[in-house]
C-alpha cells in the first residue's frame, strides 16, 4: 500500500511525466528530488500505480501514444493537392479525405465561392517524429568536472541545475545527466565504504580478531 507521499508523487507525475518536480510537488526535499524521483519509480507499487494512472488518463482523455504519432504523421506529410478534384476545382470541406482535413488550421471562402485552406506548419511534426525514430541524436555537449569523488558529484550537480536554468539544457537532458551522476556518486560512495571496511578488518586481524 502507498504512503501519502508515495500516492502525491503518482498523482503529480501523471501532470509533466518529471520525476524530480512531481517529488518536489508531493512534499519531497528539493535538494534530493533527483535522487527520490528516481528511487520512486524503481519501487515497484509505485511503477504499478503510475502506469496504471498513465493508462486510465489516456483511455479517458483517447491520448495515447499512437493517436499522438497518427497526428503528427498527418501534419508531417500532408499534401495540399489533395485539396483539388481531378480537374483543378478546389474540394469543400466535408469532400476532403481525412488526413488532410486533420492537417488543416483553418480556411475561408471569398465572395466568390473560393476556397483557401491553410495547412499546419510542416516542420514541428518532421521534427517529433525524426526525434521518435531517432533520427537526430546528436551526442550532448555540456562540459562538466571530472567526478572521481563524491564531493566532485555534487558540484557536476549543481553545474546541471545552472545548466537547466540557463537554457544550455533541455529538461530531459538535465534529468538524464543527473542520473549518471547521481550513479556515479552512489558508486563511488560504496567503492570508498567498501575500502574502509577492508581496512577496518585488516587493523582487526592485526589485534588478533577474527574477521
Amino acid at each position: 500500500m502507498l504512503t501519502a507521499k508515495q500516492a502525491a508523487f503518482v498523482a503529480e507525475y501523471a501532470v509533466d511525466r518529471n520525476a524530480t518536480q512531481a517529488a518536489i510537488r508531493a512534499g519531497y526535499s528539493a535538494k534530493t528530488a533527483a535522487s527520490q524521483g528516481e528511487r520512486l519509480l524503481r519501487n515497484v507499487e509505485v511503477r504499478q500505480a503510475v502506469d496504471a494512472g498513465l493508462n486510465r488518463l489516456a483511455t479517458k482523455t483517447g491520448v495515447t501514444a499512437e493517436r499522438v504519432l497518427r497526428e503528427r504523421a498527418r501534419l508531417a506529410f500532408a499534401d495540399p493537392r489533395k485539396t483539388m478534384h481531378p480537374d483543378g476545382r478546389m474540394k469543400l470541406p466535408h469532400e476532403l479525405d481525412e488526413d488532410t482535413a486533420a492537417a488543416i488550421t483553418s480556411f475561408k471562402i471569398d465572395e466568390l465561392g473560393r476556397i483557401e485552406y491553410r495547412f499546419a506548419g510542416k516542420d514541428p511534426s518532421l521534427a517529433a517524429l525524426e526525434k521518435r525514430l531517432g533520427l537526430n541524436e546528436k551526442p550532448m555537449q555540456f562540459p562538466l568536472p571530472e567526478v572521481a569523488t563524491a564531493e566532485a558529484c555534487a558540484a557536476a550537480q549543481a553545474g546541471i541545475v545552472r545548466g537547466a536554468a540557463g537554457g544550455e539544457l533541455l529538461p530531459s537532458e538535465a534529468e538524464t545527466l543527473g542520473r549518471l551522476v547521481e550513479n556515479q556518486r552512489r558508486s563511488l560512495e560504496t567503492t570508498d565504504l567498501a575500502k574502509r571496511l577492508a581496512v577496518i578488518e585488516e587493523q582487526l586481524a592485526q589485534k588478533g580478531f577474527a574477521p
